[in-house]
């Protein structure tokens, strides 16, 4: 367990590793579609680069939980964030040298392949992981964890609110800073973490062993399902709204690229507020977050199919990142609290493969969907949202044994949150 020392200095160091992680990530969002115009890159071979950067997650992140039991949080963070900077330090030198003509396109798409998608693809998806299991780690009553993993949520959205704005903002300079400052920022984070944040005792290789989990576990099955649908969602909106701005508006790449910046602020924004200050305030029950923050993104969804104008675009992305800002914390805190304490980093390695698998299928969906009909990647993403609502008003009945004596069992954890009375 973590001690009182880290409880409250861990913590502020933990956000501040996932914001510069997701930061350094979300600095490139808006700057990517043109870019892969600018280095003749079709949507699809984008797609691809995306995608490929989410299998690689997928295929790590079950062994990143293991490894966050056995090896400890911290050490986990440090490989994450190291990882991750010298993979962006590697996508920026070959888009460099693609803009200036030394490489040729297929040269620079292999390239741009391995150094987002292997290198820091399987370096990022450790973060979410060691992040999780150092908040369960460090709480207790339910309350408690739903708080602490909203506040990691807020730390996202903290980056997504920056980071694109930051992007955005480069941009105005050329593509090139923002592909270089990603690197650097998320290098200095890691330097950061790597001296401050509090050492911790490793778990043994035992409780590791005894902490894997099936995705066809009772305890937590019906949820892996919701994050795939609103994680889905989240992909299919990153990857085509900018496409979608600069086509229905008709904008140059240079403008596509602020406002992306700014239509992704919008969706961002709400991440921050709701999941740092109104979620620790609301005490709600995971089932009630997913419940109403499914149905305010697919509403938006719709939205967004129709939209002809930059105002109407900012008001829907904006009710769409209220509604992710719900459903999130409330998967990640149905998942924690679903399973025992010495199932808490194989619990988010698994949470995280199954996300990055709708991550590996968003991107490809997204742009090929779009080249039969802009608006079919958000028309697809509302009906799927729509299908994870009724899913999520069923009731099913759960039970598990319990972890440890006198600690509540999972099954007990789940029955409260699928129940109707709980949730009102």
């Amino acid at each position: 367990m973590v001690t009182a020392r880290q409880k409250t200095g861990g913590l502020g160091l933990l956000h501040l590793a996932v914001f510069g992680g997701y930061a350094g990530q979300q600095i490139l969002t808006p700057i990517l579609p043109p870019l892969a115009r600018e280095l003749s890159i079709s949507e699809f071979q984008y797609g691809m680069v995306m995608s490929a950067s989410a299998a690689v997650v997928a295929l790590v992140s079950p062994l990143w939980g293991r490894r966050a039991d056995a090896w400890g949080r911290k050490p986990l963070m440090v490989i994450a964030l190291f990882g991750a900077a010298l993979g962006l330090a590697a996508f920026a030198a070959t888009a460099h040298l693609g803009l200036r003509g030394v490489l040729g396109a297929t040269t620079v798409f292999v390239l741009l392949l391995l150094a987002r998608g292997i290198l820091f693809g399987g370096s990022l998806a450790a973060l979410p992981v060691a992040a999780q299991a150092y908040v369960a780690d460090t709480s207790v009553e339910e309350g408690e964890r739903i708080k602490g993993i909203a506040r990691v949520g807020a730390a996202i959205g903290l980056a997504l609110v920056l980071g694109p704005g930051l992007g955005g903002l480069l941009g105005d300079l050329g593509m090139l800073p923002a592909l270089y400052t990603a690197p650097v920022l998320i290098g200095l984070v890691g330097v950061v973490v790597w001296i401050w944040l509090p050492a911790e005792e490793r778990h043994t290789d035992r409780t590791a062993a005894r902490g894997r989990l099936s995705p066809f576990d009772p305890r937590i099955r019906r949820f892996l399902v919701s994050g795939a649908g609103i994680y889905l969602s989240t992909s299919l909106l990153q990857s085509s709204i900018g496409f979608l701005l600069m086509d229905r508006l008709d904008l140059t790449p240079a403008r596509t690229v602020e406002l992306s910046g700014m239509v992704l602020l919008a969706g961002g924004l709400p991440m921050l507020v709701v999941q740092g200050l109104i979620i620790p305030k609301l005490a709600w029950r995971p089932q009630r977050l997913l419940r109403v923050g499914v149905p305010l993104t697919a509403g938006a969804f719709v939205v967004i199919c129709l939209a002809d104008s930059l105002p109407v675009f900012l008001a829907a992305v904006t009710v769409s990142g209220l509604g992710h800002s719900l459903a999130i914390p409330g998967y990640n805190s149905a998942m924690s609290l679903g399973v025992g304490a010495n199932e808490q980093g194989s619990a988010a390695g698994l949470s995280a493969s199954v996300n990055a698998l709708t991550l590996v299928l968003g991107p490809l969906a997204a742009t090929s969907l779009y080249q039969i009909d802009p608006a079919l990647p958000f028309a697809v993403g509302a009906v799927v949202l729509a299908a994870l609502l009724l899913l999520l008003t069923r009731r099913t009945p759960a039970t598990a044994p319990a972890q440890h004596e006198g600690e509540p069992t999972p099954g007990d954890r789940v029955a409260g949150l699928t129940g109707e009375s709980a949730d009102g």
